[in-house]
C-alpha cells in the first residue's frame, strides 16, 4: 500500500471533520438567532452528529490498520533486503571461489603442457634406444656370423 491512499483517507476524515465543525457553527447560529428548535429536529441531529463521529471513529481504525499493516510491509521489506544482502555476500564467495578455481585450473593446465614436453622428450629417446639396440643387435648377430663362419673353418 503506498502513501496516496493513506492521503486520501486523511483527507476524507479532514473534510468530514471540517463539515462537522461547519454544521455545528451554523446550528449555533441558529439557535441564537431562533427560539429553541423543535425536539425532534434536534434528534435529528444528534442522530447525525452520532452517524459522523462513528464514521470518524471507523476511518481512525482503518487508519490505524492501515499503519499496522504499514509497518508490517516495512519489517518485511527489512527481511527482504537482508535475505538480498546475504544472497549478495554468496555470490561474492562462489565469485571468489571461482577465481581460485579458475587459477588453479591453469596452473593445471600448465602442468600438463609441461608433461606432454617431457612424455615427448622420452618419446624421442625411445625411437633413439631403439634405434641404437637395433643396430647393437645387427653388430652382435654379425659378430655372431663371423664366430660361427671361422669356427666351422678350423
Amino acid at each position: 500500500m503506498t502513501c496516496r491512499p493513506c492521503a486520501i483517507l486523511l483527507g476524507v476524515v479532514l473534510l468530514a471533520g471540517a463539515a462537522q465543525a461547519q454544521e455545528e457553527n451554523s446550528r449555533t447560529r441558529r439557535r441564537r438567532g431562533r427560539p429553541a428548535a423543535p425536539d425532534a429536529q434536534r434528534e435529528e441531529e444528534r442522530a447525525l452528529l452520532y452517524q459522523l463521529a462513528d464514521a470518524q471513529r471507523s476511518l481512525g481504525e482503518q487508519i490505524q490498520q492501515l499503519k499496522d499493516r504499514v509497518d508490517t510491509l516495512h519489517g518485511e521489506l527489512a527481511t527482504g533486503e537482508d535475505k538480498d544482502s546475504a544472497l549478495e555476500q554468496e555470490v561474492k564467495a562462489a565469485r571468489d571461489e571461482i577465481k581460485g578455481l579458475y587459477v588453479e585450473s591453469s596452473s593445471v593446465k600448465q602442468q600438463i603442457d609441461a608433461l606432454k614436453d617431457d612424455i615427448a622428450g622420452v618419446n624421442s629417446n625411445v625411437s633413439g634406444f631403439r634405434t641404437f639396440s637395433g643396430f647393437f643387435i645387427a653388430t652382435m648377430i654379425l659378430l655372431l656370423a663371423v664366430i660361427f663362419v671361422l669356427t666351422i673353418r678350423r
